[in-house]
């Protein structure tokens, strides 16, 4: 009967909170739907993912996600066109869309705060001294390109004019480009920032000191798809809540999960586990950092990829009946 009722709710589309935690639609019948789950790259960020998927959480909650590496451009159109579901990454894309009047929306939050440090090859000592350089970044229109121009400021140096910059993809391969010498600095995320520090290149400054808010990550959706398979995204969430709650809860198990998948030494994956949780970077209840999400809106605009007027009331951006579902039950 309870199934009945919740498949008829879908129909009409007014599925409610209390049903959606109700749990009627868990097992197979979530199972077939498809579910691509699109993260940016290898980094510490994705450990409550990779967590849910490798303790079962996913399967508890009738989930098989196929969780992709899709780069650094992708997460807007791939969400589109309907090639992914759910993103796990910036929220420069999902804003920009939005405003645009597009169907894009961010359901929970990931990374309330950055966790980047300014790595330098080592004949470079001071954020000055990188008038001309080179800067990896993610891309012009996200994340790294305007954390570095707010800290580069500081110091006198502006873009453009003052220096290049190359856009290199996330942090793995942001790591090899200095390794390789194709780029002269670029922001690090820990524990990456760890692993070039010990290769001998220079930590100019932690991103942190200059911007101590930002919404780096969060869960995004099309609300279209996200409308018709309500019962999936909160599964979805579900799963992800118990996954980071198990990486702060088992140090051990969590480090050994993070080195396997970022491919480094436990002692950086440790090294990571204790900035991120001590610090509350991963966001444990999956709530958005409203004053890091502004942060995000006002240099947004700053650069002229969101209008003047662009909306400050987080809930324009932000859909959080699917998470309020999920944290109830």
């Amino acid at each position: 009967m309870m199934k009945r009722l919740v498949l008829a709710a879908l129909a009409a589309g007014a599925l409610t909170a209390d049903v959606l935690t109700a749990g009627a639609l868990t097992g197979p019948a979530l199972a077939a739907e498809p579910l691509a789950v699109g993260m940016i790259s290898r980094t510490f960020y994705y450990v409550p993912v990779w967590a849910a998927e490798q303790q079962g959480f996913f399967a508890e909650e009738g989930l098989q996600p196929d969780l992709q590496i899709i780069g650094n451009d992708a997460q807007t159109s791939q969400l589109l066109d309907g090639k992914l579901q759910i993103t796990v990454a910036p929220t420069e894309g999902i804003l920009q869309n939005v405003q645009a009047g597009g169907p894009l929306r961010m359901i929970a939050g990931n990374a309330g705060k950055l966790s980047h440090y300014l790595i330098a090859l080592p004949k470079y000592n001071r954020i000055e001294d990188l008038k001309g350089a080179k800067i990896g970044i993610l891309s012009l229109k996200e994340g790294s390109f305007f954390h570095f121009q707010e800290m580069a400021a500081k110091h006198g140096l502006t873009y453009p004019g003052d220096y290049e910059v190359v856009s290199t993809g996330g942090a793995p391969a942001r790591h090899k480009a200095l390794e390789a010498g194709t780029i002269d600095a670029g922001l690090q995320s820990i524990p990456w920032s760890y692993v070039a520090e010990d290769e001998g290149f220079h930590n100019l400054g932690s991103i942190v000191d200059y911007i101590p808010d930002w919404q780096f990550t969060s869960y995004n959706v099309n609300d279209d798809w996200a409308q018709k398979h309500p019962e999936v995204v909160t599964a979805f969430l579900r799963a992800v809540l118990k996954g980071t709650d198990w990486m702060y809860e088992n140090r051990d198990a969590a480090i050994a999960l993070a080195a396997e998948k970022l491919g480094i030494k436990q002692e950086y994956a440790a090294r990571g586990w204790d900035y991120f949780t001590q610090a509350g970077t991963i966001t444990r209840d999956l709530r958005i950092n409203e004053p890091g999400l502004l942060k995000v809106i006002e240099i947004q605009k700053k650069a002229g990829l969101l209008p003047a007027d662009a909306s400050t009331d987080p809930t324009t951006y932000v859909d959080y009946r699917y998470l309020d579902a999920a944290s109830k039950k």
